[in-house]
């Protein structure tokens, strides 16, 4: 567990509204994970800022610094999930695989990437020494503002065994972030070396998340 943060399952969509810190707590996951002597392969079409980088592995020894391997998220996802799933099998002591902002933020989500999805997870779930997932993608507003969040191929990456979590800011606090997960709701702050817990938020508040509150269901928009 990172501290700070909820328990990480084994497969992870985090669907973040805007710009609120997704990357920061996959960071935060990646940080803890090679804190604690496990390797991390970090994909995404951008590198995350370095200066936010460095403060958010402030606390790892440099020496250490090795097992987190950055890659390149092309825009033919599955070819770029072929160099993960190698990189994933070949490199010792993987532990956490994470692929930030893998689908567009805008228009239909394609058939070949959820496809490309499936199959990296499956061939994840059939090694005994299976790595973590963490996928991060940005959720959008119902265009008939009924269940107006909705997250991208919410049922077919459920259906693959991935949890859904949202992430956003809900009110105007510049520290204030909320996220919903199966087991509840937490209040989080967004601060210099990661998320902590609200004063009033170190395990759920709520109900857990239905289906409906983001019913992308079992469409891959």
């Amino acid at each position: 567990m990172s501290e700070g943060l909820p328990p990480l399952p084994s497969r992870l969509h985090l669907a973040v509204a805007g710009s609120v810190g997704g990357t920061t707590m996959a960071l935060q996951y990646a940080r803890e994970t090679i804190i604690s002597g496990g390797r991390v392969i970090w994909a995404s079409e951008t590198m995350p800022d370095a200066d936010r980088f460095g403060q958010l592995f402030a606390a790892v020894d440099p020496a250490h610094s090795c097992r987190f391997h950055a890659m390149e998220l092309a825009t033919d996802l599955k070819m770029a999930l072929g160099s993960v799933i190698a990189a994933s099998k070949f490199l010792p002591s993987v532990e956490l695989v994470v692929l930030d902002d893998w689908t567009s933020g805008s228009g239909k989500t394609p058939e070949s990437s959820i496809s490309a999805l499936g199959t990296m997870l499956g061939l994840e779930d059939g090694d005994d020494q299976k790595a973590k997932v963490m996928l991060i993608s940005k959720s959008y507003e119902s265009p008939t503002g009924k269940d107006s969040i909705r997250v991208r191929a919410q049922g077919r990456l459920e259906a693959m065994g991935c949890e859904t979590w949202l992430l956003s800011k809900p009110d105007e606090r510049a520290d204030g972030r909320c996220l919903k997960t199966p087991a509840g709701e937490f209040e989080l702050s967004l601060e210099e070396y990661g998320f902590s817990y609200s004063s009033s938020s170190s395990s759920p508040r709520s109900a857990p998340i239905s289906s409906s509150a983001s019913s992308s269901g079992s469409s891959n928009s």
